[in-house]
């Protein structure tokens, strides 16, 4: 089939990103001090580079470029489909490929002078600029066989970022951990691979979406264990619970690289799921579960979050409850959604961690005024008139929930969250005048949010395709959960536990900072399965016998 020249441009504009961050790694440096500085900014071209090159892209798009390419092609044995090196040219594709060039392009700036001075600065720079081009091949890939590759080899460079350090246990670890659940999620997305190599002939993404109406209804058990294994790895990769732990404890890395991670790489469970979402919708059952253990996720870590007390600890907590919500999202169909919360909590996570010192600063300002306690009776006003106002703006936008079914949890949602703002007025004393402008306040926020969700399903549903209209009882249960697990979340985040007896207030709290403790058990049965060293002694049962700390290694090379 030919290609037009707008296809080609684009794609080899795409292609270009990770080649130009890949090569400025590879190629050699040297180790003097001048040679290291030449190094890492070598690496922060490379970044502008790609961002420049994704910028280009979508221009060129604009344009008219509207079709993927393929670049060479193998045919593998077993009749799996082929080898090939294609880039999906879609809206998806540039959002999320700009998005990333532009937090790896802040990462590497931010990283001259958070490193300037160590000695092992250069190799910093190098894995960094690993670890961004084999994600931006994970973002551009036409095909799930390339995608997986390309995960495969993120996790392996991550991992040495995440050990960037490794005279320090608890960094070591919490990479070890990080390593099991990461290789864990790489056999499932694997074996669904090639799963789906085998029953449909190819591994590219149009092929498997052009099969999916000849599928409903009739698909094979091994299609069915393919979407469940699909469903399993994102739930691992995107550190949903109670596989959480190791987002939480790889703080002993240096800060870009949490930015890094938070900001960009722990998404792909999600990206995952929007390259194959229409195959899922059709297999119908495995997305429930990500829902659930998504809604489940978001609930637990946002009380959690509340107790931590060190700042990285909370945005890693904020980060799971997040991740939760997408997948929330994404296991109700609303694939744009789940989009605009990927590219809006991306930006803001980055700048979160980048910024994470300047806490101490805000700490320094005066203090707010007292806050009231607020009412039984003025958290139901604020939650009624909270849906009286989302309610009107949906209507004005033509939503009915006859249509689009998830629009009744969407709709649920967004209430009890613009509700957050009346509540606030609620709390501080002052006059009525506070109420009104927080009335105010939440009806633009949810007119915000509807109008961007309203561009991205114009946006993006050609490359994601449309929520079901046509569900099932176990659909409506999830709504159901959704809508009551929401309510549940704003009753305690606004009435709290003041009306509990002080010694089960400080007992609950001390469970909520320990997160439960179900990574503790998770960690102890982690270890024992794969044992790992530090300082020479077995880590086996968790937080117990860590053992000495290794000497530095030379820290000379690069």
């Amino acid at each position: 089939m030919a290609i037009d020249i707008p296809t080609l441009t684009t794609s080899l504009l795409l292609l270009g990103m990770p080649a130009l961050l890949l090569a400025s790694a590879l190629l050699p440096g040297d180790r003097s001090r001048r040679g290291v500085v030449r190094f890492r900014q070598r690496v922060q071209w490379a970044a502008i580079g790609s961002l420049t090159l994704a910028l280009a892209a979508v221009l060129v798009y604009l344009s008219g470029a509207r079709e993927k390419l393929v670049i060479g092609a193998a045919s593998l044995p077993f009749d799996l489909g082929e080898l090939a090196l294609s880039v999906q040219v879609d809206a998806v594709t540039l959002v999320v490929a700009t998005l990333v060039a532009f937090v790896v392009t802040l990462i590497a700036r931010y990283s001259q002078q958070y490193l300037d001075g160590d000695a092992d600065q250069g190799r910093f720079f190098r894995i960094l600029a690993l670890t961004a081009g084999f994600f931006l091949l994970v973002v551009i890939a036409g095909n799930l066989l390339m995608f997986t590759l390309g995960i495969m080899l993120t996790g392996l460079s991550l991992h040495r970022l995440l050990q960037f350090y490794p005279e320090r246990p608890k960094a070591s670890m919490a990479a070890h951990k990080k390593q099991i659940f990461s290789r864990t999620a790489d056999l499932c997305l694997l074996g669904a691979t090639l799963l789906i190599g085998h029953e449909i002939g190819s591994f590219e993404f149009d092929a498997l979406t052009a099969a999916v109406p000849g599928l409903t209804g009739g698909m094979p058990w091994t299609l069915h264990l393919a979407a469940w294994l699909l469903v399993i790895a994102a739930i691992i990769k995107s550190a949903q619970f109670p596989f959480h732990g190791w987002l939480l404890q790889v703080m002993e890395a240096p800060t870009p690289v949490s930015a890094l991670m938070h900001a960009g790489i722990v998404y792909s469970g999600a990206i995952m799921v929007l390259r194959t979402g229409e195959f899922l919708l059709a297999e119908g059952t495995a997305l429930y579960l990500l829902a659930i253990v998504g809604l489940a996720t978001l609930m637990i870590a946002s009380l959690v979050m509340l107790t931590q007390t060190a700042i990285k600890a909370s945005l890693a907590w904020s980060t799971v409850g997040q991740l939760g919500f997408m997948l929330m999202e994404l296991g109700m169909g609303l694939y744009a959604l789940a989009l605009l919360h990927l590219v809006g909590h991306s930006l803001y996570k980055a700048h979160a961690f980048l910024s994470a010192g300047s806490i101490v600063d805000l700490l320094r300002q005066p203090k707010p005024p007292q806050r009231k306690t607020v009412t039984p009776g003025q958290w139901l006003a604020a939650v009624a008139l909270s849906i009286v106002i989302t309610v009107g703006i949906a209507w004005a936008f033509g939503l009915e929930v006859s249509e689009e079914p998830a629009l009744l949890a969407l709709g649920a949602v967004v209430a009890l969250a613009v509700s957050q703002l009346l509540l606030k007025a609620f709390h501080l004393p002052g006059s009525p005048g506070l109420v009104l402008r927080g009335a105010a306040t939440a009806g633009l926020m949810a007119l915000i949010y509807f109008v961007l969700h309203d561009l991205f399903v114009h946006a993006f549903a050609p490359a994601l395709g449309k929520p079901p209209t046509d569900v099932g009882p176990g659909y409506w249960l999830v709504v159901v959960l959704i809508i009551a697990g929401f309510l549940l979340l704003s009753l305690l985040q606004s009435l709290g536990t003041t009306h509990l007896p002080m010694g089960s207030r400080s007992r609950l709290f001390v469970h909520l900072y320990n997160g439960l403790y179900v990574d503790l058990i998770v960690e102890r049965i982690s270890y024992r399965l794969w044992p790992h060293k530090v300082g020479g002694r077995e880590r086996r049962t968790g937080n117990h016998a860590e053992g000495a700390a290794r000497p530095s290694p030379d820290r000379r090379s690069f």
